[in-house]
């Protein structure tokens, strides 16, 4: 079953501030996840596990909602990794 996609407020705030790249990578990352909303790398957060937490990718990660046919993503989280406190070190 193909879910449909829908945003929260604050979630489409985030994804319509996106640069044109992570906002395509977002967008991929969704379309695979309506395909099949419970992949084993998620974390579900309610006790009946529609409600879910999913990195996309190294650094783009959301918190969504199924119900019904409908993914609804309730908040995305965007990592800038090119500004970190510390460097890695090897």
């Amino acid at each position: 079953m193909l879910y449909s996609v829908s945003y929260g407020e604050g979630a489409a705030h985030v994804r319509d501030g996106l640069p044109e790249d992570r906002r395509a990578l977002l967008e991929r990352g969704l379309r695979k996840l309506a395909d099949d909303p419970r992949p084993e790398v998620s974390l579900p957060l309610s006790k009946d596990g529609n409600t879910r937490s999913v990195a996309l990718s190294e650094n783009i990660a959301i918190e969504y909602v199924i119900s019904e046919g409908l993914l609804i993503v309730l908040m995305i989280r965007v990592v800038d990794t090119s500004r970190a406190l510390l460097e890695n070190e090897e």
